[in-house]
């Protein structure tokens, strides 16, 4: 239905059919008039899309992957790790090979040589990004495609480590790290979000009225995480970057290589995640990664609630088979529980002497 824009008295359509939008002014300020003139944008558009198709055009895997990026992955939270992907490919694979010439022992082959140097979890991230290149190129840029099942090719994964960070551990990691940096690690230990909604996160998606923030995760999808008083409180107590654009993020920084020790918004990678992984091994914290902070996240708030379905959605997950990982800490409680439940049971070793009496 037609729709007004603020700053304008002209009504304006915007739809779609079959994945194409469709968009623009109906120039005029009488709604009956503008639902006719969307009604017969529709019927062109319908029209429009009716007419023969395009010859499919052919482009290098290099084209595809980098056309993805810039159409689709550089506009999301995991455009760092979506480049690192895309580079692991370009590595792997022919960059000039036409993406119709691309065979599935072509890709057999990238696969056996990756999983001698990286997890199989990794492997299968740089299939699935290849896929999507290659969906994209079909659907937005008339691709011609190689019918291969990327799915039946990735490997089995190991399942993911949880790592939870002990009390006295959190007490020797601030210790250790730097005081500027404290609330990043304490806004991951609060709310579980990963680090790349941590360091994108902006003041305009704090809304201290309605106690939440606006989370972007991966994949583009929006959700609102909800403010507590404590998190309230520290997030009003955090210190802000004088200049844009690092004014405009959450999470700031002093830069210690400017004599004025300017605040600078906090990215994923380069020096910060080096001076956490030192703070790690200086306060003598084995095989700990940020990303478990997230886990500790869970781990603790699924021990203080017993709910699954809560932890699910508060960490962001699709599916709660994937919040199963955690299940271990109400297994602990379970059992903890049955140490105080008895029925007085005959122990076997007490059932055979009594059998043996008996006869």
């Amino acid at each position: 239905m037609p729709f007004r824009p603020k700053n304008t008295r002209y009504w304006h359509y915007d739809f779609q059919i079959r994945g194409c939008r469709f968009h623009g002014s109906c120039e005029t300020e009488n709604y009956e008039e503008a639902k006719a003139v969307e009604a017969a944008a529709r019927v062109e558009a319908r029209k429009r899309l009716s007419t023969k198709k395009p010859a499919p055009s052919v482009f290098t895997l290099s084209q595809a992957l980098g056309t993805y990026y810039n159409d689709v992955a550089a506009h999301q939270p995991s455009a760092r790790t979506a480049r690192s992907q895309a580079t692991a490919l370009l590595r792997g694979l022919d960059p000039q090979l036409t993406l119709p010439k691309l065979t599935a022992a072509e890709i057999q082959r990238y696969v056996s040589f990756r999983r001698t140097k990286c997890a199989n979890a990794t492997v299968n991230r740089e299939l699935q990004l290849l896929g999507r290149a290659m969906r994209h190129m079909a659907r937005i840029h008339h691709a011609e495609i190689p019918a291969i099942d990327l799915a039946a090719m990735q490997i089995e994964e190991a399942e993911e480590r949880v790592r939870e960070l002990t009390r006295d551990e959190q007490q020797r990691l601030f210790e250790k790290l730097r005081p500027d940096l404290h609330p990043l690690v304490s806004m991951a230990l609060a709310t579980g979000l990963r680090l790349s909604e941590l360091c994108n996160m902006q003041w305009s998606a704090v809304d201290f009225g309605t106690a939440s923030i606006r989370v972007v995760q991966k994949g583009g999808r929006h959700r609102n995480f909800p403010v507590n008083s404590e998190l309230r409180d520290f997030l009003k107590d955090l210190p802000r970057a004088d200049s844009l654009p690092h004014a405009r993020f959450v999470l700031t920084y002093l830069n210690h290589r400017k004599k004025s020790l300017p605040r600078h918004r906090i990215t994923q990678g380069g020096g910060i995640m080096e001076l956490f992984r030192d703070a790690a091994i200086a306060a003598e914290i084995e095989d700990f990664r940020f990303h478990d902070l997230r886990h500790t996240f869970a781990t603790r708030l699924l021990r203080q609630t017993g709910n699954l379905k809560l932890v699910s959605r508060l960490l962001g997950h699709s599916d709660i088979t994937t919040t199963m990982r955690y299940a271990h800490v109400l297994n602990a409680d379970m059992r903890a529980a049955l140490e105080d439940y008895a029925v007085e049971m005959v122990p076997a070793a007490q059932r055979k002497m009594r059998g043996q009496k008996t006869a």
